[in-house]
């Protein structure tokens, strides 16, 4: 079973591959080269921002229809559904000792590939010049 936060990282990802099929080739390779260590930033961004609320924010992506005007030449306007979406936050309790903790271990895991990461973002500068 998915968890929240692995599910904002397969989005993320997703997110991430479409940005990148439009991208120049050095900050393709950039993208593809760093992408577990921003993954992981953005883990740590989000647990000191709870840090910092007190809470959680669980969100969830709603549908909902709304109704417009339609035209197709030769006919009446009439009305057609659409489906659009929207996002609901909801605080949740965490435990602020165990999210601390996780920080600190992400945070630790964080300075470990972060010299990995710059150095692949220099080759990759090195090897696709803009």
């Amino acid at each position: 079973m998915f968890t929240a936060s692995k599910l904002r990282l397969t989005a993320f990802g997703m997110v991430l591959t479409l940005l990148t099929a439009c991208a120049t080739p050095q900050k393709q390779c950039i993208a593809q080269e760093t992408a577990e260590y921003r993954a992981l930033s953005a883990q740590v961004k989000e647990l000191e921002e709870t840090l910092e609320r007190g809470y959680a924010l669980h969100r969830q992506t709603v549908p909902y229809t709304d109704a417009r005007i339609c035209r197709v030449e030769g006919k009446e306007p009439f009305l057609c559904p659409r489906t659009r979406f929207h996002t609901i936050e909801t605080p949740v309790s965490v435990d602020i000792d165990d999210t601390r903790k996780k920080l600190a271990r992400l945070k630790a895991q964080q300075s470990k590939l972060a010299p990995a990461a710059a150095a692949a973002r220099a080759a990759c500068i090195r090897a696709y010049p803009e």
